[in-house]
């Protein structure tokens, strides 16, 4: 064989195993940081143009990195949206759990924010939460649509218990892994669920018919001592759940 190309595969080889370490290297700075809390559960990682600047390397040395994150389930990469630290809780639905819907019903959907500001509590939260009514509460409405369904939802999330809430992780957690996101962790459940009617915002909302039947499902999540953490509404066409008492 011809030595300059048994030297030509050599470099090659010593290359190609530089790069590899280099991602590998890339890939464990990035997983030290999500592990001792720099990313935070659901937090969003900069995106792969900032971090080829932060590494001074190659766009395809940090999509091996990131590629290697996503095979070790650390990062959940959604097209069009970003890169998010993945939930280490179950992704199962809440409803699931509770046996409301039947699993499959949230398979390839997508999460659409309406509304997403801090305000008051005011008298009627303050009761349900256990907290003063000048205090701070996030408010957070968005649809989660999946093929053949709409279901509208809302999250009351006192500031106090969420100081490092960010708006993104809703797009990519469950409500559960949700409400375990802030200082508390959910112990308990309270679900009511509600046969209502649909007004004209909702039937927009949820393409159904003004009047239309609707099912309102209201969840008080409380922790270890009972005290109250987090609350959920959820809105959908009695069409698309089944409910299932066995």
């Amino acid at each position: 064989m011809d030595l300059n190309i048994i030297y030509r595969l050599k470099i090659s080889s010593i290359t190609e195993k530089k790069i590899v370490k280099l991602f590998e290297k890339i890939a464990d700075h990035l997983i030290e940081k999500i592990n001792t809390g720099q990313y935070g559960v659901g937090s969003e990682l900069p995106p792969e143009v900032q971090l080829q600047k932060d590494y001074d390397v190659s766009r395809t040395t940090v999509r091996k990195a990131i590629d290697l994150l996503v095979e070790k389930n650390m990062v959940v990469r959604k097209k069009g949206v970003g890169l998010f630290v993945a939930p280490m809780l179950s992704t199962q639905n809440i409803l699931e759990m509770t046996g409301i819907i039947k699993p499959g019903i949230y398979q390839h959907h997508k999460k659409i924010i309406k509304e997403a500001y801090l305000r008051q509590a005011g008298l009627y939260y303050s009761q349900l939460l256990k907290i003063k009514p000048s205090e701070l509460i996030y408010y957070i409405s968005f649809l989660e649509i999946a093929k053949n369904s709409v279901v509208k939802e809302i999250f009351i999330l006192p500031l106090n218990h969420f100081p490092d809430f960010q708006v993104s992780i809703i797009k990519v957690l469950s409500a559960l892994e949700i409400t375990n996101s802030g200082k508390k962790k959910v112990d308990k459940l309270e679900q009511d669920l509600q046969l209502i009617v649909a007004n004209a915002e909702l039937a927009k909302q949820l393409r159904c018919q003004i009047n239309e039947p609707l099912f309102k499902v209201s969840n008080h999540y409380f922790d270890i001592n009972s005290e109250p953490i987090a609350i959920e509404y959820k809105f959908a066409s009695n069409t698309k759940y089944v409910v299932d008492f066995t």
